[in-house]
Parts: C-alpha cells; sequence; structure tokens
C-alpha cells in the first residue's frame, strides 16, 4: 500500500516533463531519473514477466502477405490514384450537365467501337447483361455528358444495341492498368466507381502492413502518423541516408512525440498514404464526401483478413493455417517481427527485405528509446529463444549427445546435475515448469552459434578484450580453444564445411609457402575438433 501511495504521487513529475512543450514557463525539461521506470526507482519488487500471448503470423502467411503489399504500393498504387483522380474529375462534370442530349450518347458509343472497347457494365463485383436502371447504365450517362441518370426510351436502345455490337467491358473507366510483374497482363480489369473505394481501402491495408510490421510501431503510434510524418538524415560522414518518421509514443511514451528509424518500403508506403484522401490523420475511412474518421482497430482487422483474401486474387496467395485461414489482427505484427529478428536474425521476410537490415535500422532508432518498449520486447523474445535451444540441448544429452571443446566437460556436468536434481529418467514425466527454471542461468548467457556454442563468462573468455563489455566478440571467437565453448554434433556441419574449404584452398597452385603452412595447420586444427567430436560421442 506504502509502495502504491508513493507512485501516485511521484507519478506526477514524469508527466510534467511531457507536458514540458506546452508550458510558457517553469516547464521541466530534464527527464526524471533519466527515463527510469518509477518501479525501479522506488524499489518496488517488478511484476513477474509473462510470455507474450499474443499469436505469431506464421512464415507462410506473412511472406506473401508482405509481398501482396508491396505490389500494392509500388504496382498498383499509381492505378489507383489516378482511378480516383479521375472519378473525381467525372464528379465535378457532372454538376454541368442539364438535361439529356443523344448526340453525347451516340458520340460516346461511336469512340467506344473506334477504341475496341466494349460498353462499361459492372465490374468483377457482378456482371450485368442489361444496363437500364443499373449504376453502369448512369454511369455511360455520366460519362457521355447525356443526362445525370437515366434516360430511358431512345436512350436505352441506343445502349442496348452497342452492347450486342460492341460486348460488355466490365469497369468502363479510363484509367490505365499497369501490367502485374509476374504475369505482364494488367493487374485488374478496368476500374469502375464502384471499384475506386474499395481499391483504395486495399491500398491503405497494405500501407499498413509494411508500417506495422516493418517498423515495430503499435496500431495506435501507426495511426498517429500525419502529413510530413516521413523525413531523411544523413549519416555523420554523409554517407548513409535514413529514414525517419514522426509520431507519438503511446504507451509508456504518454503521448511524447517521437522518430523511429524505419527502411525504404515503410517511407514508400507513407509516400503513397499522403497522396490518397485523408484529413491530418494518414490512416482514416471517408464517412462522408468531406468527412474522414480515425480507423478502429476492429475495422483495420477487417480491412487485414480483407487484404489476406485479396492476396489470392492477385497472384500472392496466403495459405490456411491447419485448415483455416489466419485471422490477422493489429496486434500481431509488432510481436512477429520482435520473434523474428529474436530467433532468425538473418533470416528474409521477403524479397530482398533481410531481418538483419530491419533489425540495425530499428534499432537504431526506434528501438533506442526506454518509453518505446520494443527492445525489451526483442529482449525477452531472445531469452525465450535462448531458454528453448538450451532445452533442446539438455534433451540431446539425455539421448547420449555430449560436448567436445575445452567447454564441453562443464556443460555436460551442469545437465547431469539437473538430471539427477530433477530424477529426469526415462519413463518419468518431470515438471516443465521446473525443468526450465533449472535452465535459465544457463540460457542468459548462450550464445548459438554455426560453429560452436558460447556458454559466455568474461572471467574465461579468450575473445574478450580489456575494457570491452560482458558480452562474446564473435569476430575474436576461438570455438576449439576457448573454456566457454561447446561443440557437438550439429556443429559437425559447419566444421566439415571449412575443412573442404582449407582443402580447396590448399589445392590452389599460387599460394606461398608461409600460406601453405598455415592452411595446413588449419585444417590439422578442424580435424581435431571433428575427431573430438567423434570420440564425445563414442
Amino acid at each position: 500500500m506504502l509502495t502504491s501511495g508513493l507512485r501516485q504521487r511521484l507519478q506526477v513529475i514524469p508527466r510534467l516533463h511531457l507536458a514540458a512543450p506546452a508550458l510558457t514557463t517553469d516547464a521541466l525539461v530534464v527527464n526524471p531519473w533519466n527515463g527510469r521506470s518509477l518501479t525501479r526507482v522506488i524499489g518496488a519488487e517488478p511484476r513477474r514477466e509473462r510470455e507474450n500471448t499474443t499469436p505469431r503470423i506464421p512464415p507462410t502467411v506473412i511472406g506473401p502477405l508482405v509481398q501482396a503489399a508491396l505490389f500494392y504500393v509500388r504496382t498498383a498504387a499509381g492505378d489507383i490514384i489516378n482511378a480516383r483522380a479521375e472519378l473525381t474529375e467525372l464528379e465535378a462534370s457532372v454538376e454541368d450537365i442539364h438535361g439529356l442530349s443523344l448526340g453525347r450518347l451516340e458520340r460516346y458509343l461511336d469512340g467506344l467501337a473506334h477504341d475496341g472497347r466494349g460498353v462499361p457494365v459492372v465490374d468483377q463485383f457482378g456482371r450485368q447483361a442489361h444496363l437500364a436502371g443499373s449504376p453502369a447504365y448512369t454511369y455511360v450517362m455520366r460519362k457521355s455528358g447525356a443526362g445525370r441518370g437515366v434516360g430511358g426510351g431512345v436512350y436505352d436502345e441506343r445502349v442496348d444495341r452497342a452492347l450486342e455490337r460492341l460486348g460488355p467491358e466490365p469497369g468502363g473507366m479510363d484509367t490505365f492498368i499497369a501490367p502485374h510483374p509476374q504475369t505482364g497482363l494488367p493487374w485488374r480489369a478496368r476500374f469502375s466507381p464502384a471499384a475506386v473505394p474499395y481499391e483504395e481501402r486495399l491500398l491503405r491495408t497494405a500501407c499498413y502492413i509494411l508500417i506495422a510490421y516493418l517498423s515495430g510501431m503499435r496500431d495506435s503510434e501507426v495511426k498517429e502518423l500525419r502529413d510530413g510524418c516521413h523525413y531523411t538524415e544523413r549519416s555523420a560522414d554523409g554517407v548513409v541516408v535514413r529514414h525517419k518518421v514522426r509520431s507519438r509514443l503511446v504507451k509508456g511514451g504518454r503521448g511524447m512525440a517521437q522518430s523511429w528509424v524505419v527502411i525504404e518500403p515503410v517511407a514508400e508506403a507513407i509516400a503513397v498514404l499522403e497522396r490518397l484522401p485523408h484529413r491530418e490523420a494518414l490512416f482514416c475511412r471517408p464517412v462522408s464526401h468531406e468527412r474522414y474518421t480515425t480507423v478502429s482497430a476492429n475495422r483495420m482487422n477487417e480491412n487485414l483478413n480483407e487484404f489476406r483474401a485479396q492476396c489470392t486474387r492477385i497472384g500472392f496467395p496466403v495459405p490456411d493455417v491447419d485448415g483455416e485461414p489466419w485471422n490477422l489482427t493489429t496486434r500481431q505484427f509488432r510481436r512477429t517481427v520482435a520473434w523474428h529478428i529474436a530467433h532468425r536474425p538473418y533470416g528474409t521476410v521477403a524479397g530482398m527485405i533481410q531481418y538483419k537490415h530491419l533489425s540495425v535500422a530499428m534499432f537504431e532508432g526506434y528501438a533506442g528509446t526506454s518509453a518505446s518498449g520494443f527492445r525489451a520486447e526483442v529482449a525477452a523474445e531472445e531469452a525465450l529463444a535462448r531458454l528453448a535451444d538450451v532445452v533442446e540441448r539438455y534433451e540431446d544429452f539425455k539421448a547420449g549427445v555430449r560436448s567436445a571443446a575445452p567447454g564441453g566437460a562443464r556443460t555436460d556436468n551442469e545437465f547431469a546435475r539437473v538430471r539427477e536434481e530433477l530424477q529426469d529418467l526415462p519413463g518419468r514425466v518431470v515438471d516443465e515448469r521446473r525443468l526450465h527454471a533449472m535452465l535459465k542461468t544457463s540460457a542468459r548467457t548462450l550464445h548459438v552459434g554455426t560453429l560452436n556454442d558460447c556458454y559466455y563468462q568474461p572471467e574465461t573468455a579468450l575473445c574478450r578484450v580489456a575494457g570491452g563489455d560482458d558480452r562474446p566478440m564473435l569476430n575474436n571467437c576461438r570455438p576449439d580453444r576457448c573454456s566457454n565453448s561447446t561443440i557437438t554434433t550439429r556443429h559437425r556441419p559447419g566444421w566439415e564445411s571449412a575443412r573442404g574449404e582449407t582443402e580447396r584452398a590448399l589445392a590452389f597452385v599460387g599460394i606461398s609457402d608461409l600460406q601453405r603452412t598455415a592452411l595446413r595447420q588449419h585444417l590439422s586444427d578442424i580435424d581435431k575438433v571433428l575427431e573430438g567430436v567423434e570420440h564425445a560421442n563414442e
């Protein structure tokens, strides 16, 4: 109770700091306690962290989803924006139409025949052979300038006769349709007036997917984006151009303005949003001709799943998961990218977008702020990944796999102690939570590698240099000599590949005697490691 009361009294101080830009005098410009949480300041026991229960989007879903979003932003966006401009121009021209004009209708129908086009009908939302009284018929009258609505009588006859002669054309608008990069054919039929807002909604959703997933911003922070939020800065040496966006931190920052470092696809998505109809907020939906409102989380979830269904129609099919379409929600994107950065730092999400590149950009800006919380989310995912790796290695130990290298015996002894304490014997079910708790100490220091695993202890690390931090320096790793290193059969392919590369280098005629001697010594070291792995598992 005392801690709770103290927290309530102290929380006014960081709030005064957040309000500093709005105060003309006596503004608290110093960040209280260097941004540390009140829990740490008052010495309260932190809440027990639990694993994030938000489901991660499976790789089979997020891959085609991002590819489809990139297609919309880079290929379809221009057509959709041009279609909106054509529709706006048509709506304005209707105001100048007075009465009926058969001559204008006939000239319009003759022009369609001259261009080899058909008579506009309802597009892929449903084809209708007879036009009279339909939305498509009204469009023909307005597009030709013959009238604002249904003409009837001789007007119906002229249109029906042209339909028999020319055939139907879905959509009917003039906007050019770009070719699909996979097929070389138009990516969709011509637009109709009804299709324009439909495609705009899908395009906004595509932009949301790229921004939310490739920046790690929360849903509420993505929706705080405004006109001019994107800008670029050069690095201190003037070589690297960094893309940044301005928004407001919502959770933890309580409305504090913040900049995020992003990658180029995010900048492209923002540029597209700024060209779509909106009022201030880039993510909005029209409720009338001049009125827009913010897209709610529930509405965005609906849009996301509508976009997922559209992926198949544009050539990027999203497979079902366990026999059902994956149900997308706004919260899944941040969780998924944090998991992939922690578990697959060198993986590829779509095309040439690398998770490693993504993590470097995000950690340079957004994740570097304490209030953002993204670095903490990635750290939590990394801890879970390390624990899963340690549990997997423990299961290997139970199955008889033993570790080589100087640190192998220490690791095996630790696993043996855990197994003995838990009485983890064949046919006996152990408490999984207790097992994880006992292995957590090893998980905190585990660094998984291709040639070895490092259970890092700075006092015995060969890679550590004076003044260095308490993390392994992977470029200086000596996996066959360091007492922190363990090598098992899972690392054998990496060492065999290294042996093959060394043998190919030795076969090269042009190397010097000194190089040949060094390569032979390196080959001998590799053979000793492989022999040690075999000996440990005899």
